[in-house]
């Protein structure tokens, strides 16, 4: 299960850590120095073999859905994983020199057990030029937060804030995602290439009021909310019926021995129009699994 409630949150990095101007829409030009470079993603680590998952009978091979049931199996069957989680996201105002945008970009590494459930995230925000540390746990239903070094004071909310629950990288909500995906008969893509089982969900395009009879339309809605939110603030009116998906694509992928997850990345951006020119939102994400997880995670007495 996903360590934040769903429909809280979407198992994306980022979390809209962009840096904003505080006055207005215009102010978005005049942004300088938001550097968009990104650690390199950390490459996956050996992951023990273990016996392979059994196939369900009168299920083919590569039905999604048994699929991701074996690969939920395969990943609750271990004590706990670590991953390496990377990810970026940026706001461009057509017309405007690119260099002038805001962009923002996040690295962390992620512990995660799921008896007890529980996560320990330790990561690094790198926005306007300048790196930030960041560290979150998320144990029984509450999130603790920290921004900057050691010292640094921590906030504490339930996992149903939405405040707390963008800080909270869960990889494992990948396998919840796309469970719902093939609940909904999405279109999902499954090719098996040099021992690993690829899903694949596409969607060319779509409009963010399709967020009601799409999950994946309304997971990347969930993310641009805080974005769209501070827009709105900032004058921009066009409603959801305008504002355009210009593609979304997400991939896991699993272990075709163990069914175990290897890795997850996404993608999407949004094209919002405002006076004659659009405002281009993008977002992406790499989870990579890195290996078991035999510690404990225990929240520090001075967030509690």
């Amino acid at each position: 299960m996903p360590i934040v409630p769903e429909g809280h949150v979407s198992p994306r990095p980022v979390k809209n850590r962009l840096w904003w101007p505080a006055v207005g829409l215009a102010a978005l030009t005049a942004v300088t120095g938001c550097g968009s470079q990104q650690d390199p993603a950390p490459a996956a680590g050996p992951v023990k073999s273990s016996a392979p998952a059994t196939a369900t009978p009168g299920v083919p091979e590569n039905d999604p859905a048994d699929l991701l049931s074996r690969a939920r199996a395969a990943m609750d069957a271990g004590t706990g994983w670590t991953f390496a989680v990377t990810g970026e996201e940026s706001l461009e105002l057509t017309g405007a020199p690119k260099e002038q945008g805001s962009a923002a970009s996040y690295s962390a590494t992620v512990e995660r057990t799921g008896s007890p459930e529980a996560l320990h995230q330790s990561g690094t925000v790198l926005s306007k030029g300048k790196r930030k540390a960041e560290e979150v746990f998320a144990v029984d239903g509450t999130g603790y937060v920290r921004k900057g070094a050691p010292g640094a004071p921590w906030t504490k909310g339930p996992l149903t804030d939405p405040e707390i629950a963008a800080k909270v990288e869960d990889p494992l909500a990948a396998l919840a995602s796309f469970a719902a995906y093939a609940e909904r008969d999405e279109r999902i893509e499954v090719t098996t290439v040099g021992g690993e089982i690829r899903l694949r969900l596409r969607i060319p395009a779509a409009h963010l009021a399709d967020r009601t009879e799409r999950p994946a339309v309304a997971k990347a809605a969930r993310e641009f909310r805080p974005t769209l939110d501070k827009l709105r603030k900032a004058g921009v009116t066009a409603g959801e019926e305008r504002i355009v998906l210009t593609g979304l694509e997400e991939v896991l992928v699993l272990d075709a021995r163990t069914h175990r997850m290897a890795s997850y990345r996404s993608s999407f951006g949004f094209a919002v129009p405002h006076e004659g020119r659009q405002l281009r939102y993008e977002q992406e994400l790499r989870a990579d699994t890195r290996g078991s997880f035999t510690g404990r995670i225990e929240v520090p007495a001075a967030a509690r």
